[in-house]
């Protein structure tokens, strides 16, 4: 945030799990922060209410660049939903949605509580992590070297879909894997992390 005020860059705050915390209630975000001159929050609702519910919202003490976003998303589609956004304002109103995210939130605690016993059963051999206290994925680091061509070549035949570390850094010194429970079973969960440890013993690279 000193940086940010410093030098004038903004930063973009992409805040899609926010309500979803644990163990404790949740963080303020960077962007409340009353100091933080140059900042846009992102959120959506399609995490909170529905999938199916593409509205999200964006926040910035920017007026000018609110403007200038607003007027872009006017060309993209000038009519918006008025008619589903109405609806939504009026169920946040009277609590529903409030009520909404307690069950949510008690719903994906139990996800992340069956993730994290499927990893200490399967994966205890090739990765440490954390328990997440919110959000809606897990971050594994690794215990020893993988051959990451062979294991996500072996994942792709299997069907298993992960995030491949390219998407989070460009060097090829990956220590770990980024693995969602929001949207899946704890069925495949399960499945998925049986498959994923089985590959694992193939793609070890000793040393």
């Amino acid at each position: 945030m000193q940086l940010s005020n410093a030098y004038g860059f903004t930063i973009i705050e992409d805040d899609y799990d926010y309500e979803f915390h644990f163990d404790h209630t949740p963080y303020h975000p960077l962007a409340s922060a009353a100091e933080l001159q140059h900042s846009i929050y992102i959120g959506t609702l399609s995490k909170v209410v529905a999938p199916a519910l593409r509205i999200g919202y964006l926040v910035s003490k920017n007026e000018h660049l609110l403007q200038a976003i607003a007027q872009l998303r006017y060309l993209i589609d000038i009519q918006g939903d008025n008619i589903m956004e109405q609806a939504v304002l009026e169920l946040i109103q009277d609590g529903t949605v409030r009520r909404h995210i307690r069950k949510a939130t008690n719903y994906y605690r139990g996800k992340r509580d069956f993730m994290v016993k499927q990893l200490d059963l399967h994966l205890s051999e090739h990765v440490s992590y954390h328990c997440p206290q919110g959000g809606l994925a897990v971050w594994l680091a690794f215990k020893h070297q993988v051959d990451w061509t062979l294991l996500f070549k072996k994942l792709k035949e299997k069907s298993i879909h992960i995030p491949h570390p390219d998407n989070y850094h460009k060097d090829d010194s990956y220590g770990g894997l980024r693995l969602g429970y929001g949207s899946i079973s704890e069925e495949l969960i399960e499945e998925g992390i049986r498959g994923l440890a089985e590959l694992l013993k193939l793609a070890r690279i000793s040393g």
